[in-house]
């Protein structure tokens, strides 16, 4: 009875408690193209990368929220947010740092041996803005990663994010862009998050 009871008080303990290294959000993150899905999967991904590296991530409609009230230029996948957007934007949030980037996929079918064959290769460029510094103190331009990397890399994910990598179903583009993209985030931010953690 006892082991139940602590079962389920471990259950109601919400997923972002407040850490030691503060409060962190993954906002924004710039999009070239990629199915709405793939995009929803790379602001979950990079939340839970946050909290690898030691922060609570702040939820991302709280993010969005909070960028829009601020006043701030929307999202464009073609300009950069500058460095006086990303401080405002950290200061009104609230959070130490901004861990932003932008995201590209390339999907194609290849001939394997049994036939045709569905990949999908994400190129991220990835940042982390220290709010109280006013800079960038993190990069990683243009790191790519197919949906079909060897086991080596999986593991590189599977370290660093706390949900399983995405399976892929058959000939689905989208599993393969989130798989994609789940990879190449974890080897974009994998330095930081070790430095984090020290």
């Amino acid at each position: 009875m006892l082991n139940l009871a602590l079962a389920l008080t471990l259950v109601t303990l919400p997923n972002h408690a407040p850490l030691a290294k503060g409060t962190a959000a993954s906002f924004p993150w710039l999009f070239a193209n990629g199915n709405v899905t793939s995009r929803t999967l790379t602001s979950e991904a990079s939340d839970e990368i946050l909290t690898r590296a030691g922060y609570s991530a702040l939820s991302q409609d709280s993010a969005a929220a909070t960028w829009k009230q601020a006043g701030l230029p929307a999202p464009d996948p073609g300009v950069w947010p500058s460095s006086t957007s990303l401080r405002a934007f950290g200061k009104a949030a609230k959070v130490d740092c901004v861990l932003y980037g932008k995201v590209s996929w390339r999907t194609r079918s290849i001939w394997v041996n049994t036939g045709p064959k569905t990949i999908s290769t994400a190129t991220v460029t990835a940042y982390v803005y220290d709010v109280s510094k006013g800079r960038v103190v993190y990069s990683r331009s243009k790191v790519k990663a197919r949906s079909d990397e060897k086991p080596s890399v999986n593991k590189i994910a599977e370290a660093i994010l706390s949900s399983p990598l995405m399976t892929s179903k058959g000939d689905d583009s989208t599993s393969r862009e989130q798989r994609a993209v789940q990879l190449a985030l974890a080897i974009a931010y994998r330095d930081w998050v070790r430095s984090s953690t020290r």
